[in-house]
């Protein structure tokens, strides 16, 4: 599935990861463009912003790309990435290092306990 629209772009952060979270500004779309961006929240895939319109070739370029990402993040990966979330709502005062040491620690004692 793709989708494709014209756009704004609004502005970027830069991660603690080194990745870029980027924010665009899209014009008002309907219900079922709306259901068409919702079912590909958490896709990989390929971002293409130019100032000027696709030509037919670059579309037909873009179709036979194939995703780097032909693994997603780890589980490990993720869940260090939630608690790093978690950490910036409540790990006021500690640095992140420790604080995920504390919380990992607590998860798996919690296993542990189960044994």
């Amino acid at each position: 599935m793709r989708f494709i629209t014209a756009a704004v772009l609004d502005g970027y952060r830069r991660n603690k990861d080194k990745s870029v979270t980027v924010r665009f500004i899209t014009q008002e779309k309907t219900s079922a463009e709306i259901a068409a961006i919702d079912e590909l929240v958490d896709a990989y895939g390929y971002l293409v912003f130019q100032e000027n319109e696709h030509s037919t070739q670059e579309l037909r370029d873009l179709e036979s790309l194939k995703t780097d990402f032909d693994a997603p993040k780890s589980k490990s990966q993720r869940l260090r990435g939630v608690l790093y979330r978690v950490w910036e709502k409540e790990g006021e005062g500690q640095e992140f290092e420790s604080w995920y040491n504390q919380k990992m620690e607590a998860i798996i004692q919690h296993f542990k306990n189960r044994l």
